[in-house]
């Protein structure tokens, strides 16, 4: 209930906005209360942010081969900056949590190693891949926004990144 509130205020005031103080507000209670569920701003902003990305990514047991697994997961990172106001500079800003490196990278990096990659070039090959679509999302929220044009310019980057981490995994 918490966050499902935060993420409605994320969208109305904006992250610049977004404070613990105007949530409790929205909650109907006072600020100490809150505090006993959510520890300060920093946590809330990470709550946020798990929210978003598990409402978004795919599993590392998705289907297809990895290219296409990496594919949608960028595709859905991207999507996942774009799904609230401000999601991109917020996902940029979040800092991943024990639990979410526990049930997003362990697994996203054991995936990349099962298909072949050293387990230094697994984690390499993730993070390149998330950054690159987390980057296009905040050009994007900075600018106009999502367009046919920066649409068609991110799946041409996201080829040719995925066409040469193949290259290096085939080096492996």
């Amino acid at each position: 209930m918490i966050v499902e509130a935060a993420v409605a205020l994320l969208d109305e005031v904006g992250l610049d906005q977004l404070s613990t103080r105007r949530l409790a507000a929205q909650l109907g209670v006072k600020g100490p209360s809150l505090y006993w569920h959510v520890k300060n701003m920093a946590e809330l902003r990470t709550l946020i942010a798990d929210k978003l990305l598990n409402d978004a990514l795919p599993t590392p047991d998705a289907p297809g081969d990895w290219r296409a697994w990496r594919a949608d997961g960028c595709r859905a990172y991207r999507h996942a900056g774009h799904s609230h106001r401000d999601g991109a500079r917020l996902l940029a800003s979040a800092r991943p949590t024990a639990e979410r490196r526990a049930q997003r990278f362990a697994p996203n990096i054991a995936r990349l190693e099962r298909e072949g990659f050293s387990p230094v070039h697994a984690r390499a090959c993730f993070m390149v891949l998330s950054r690159f679509a987390m980057g296009w999302a905040l050009g994007e929220q900075g600018g106009p926004g999502p367009t046919p044009a920066s649409e068609a310019d991110f799946e041409f980057g996201l080829t040719a990144m995925l066409d040469g981490l193949e290259r290096q995994r085939a080096k492996l």
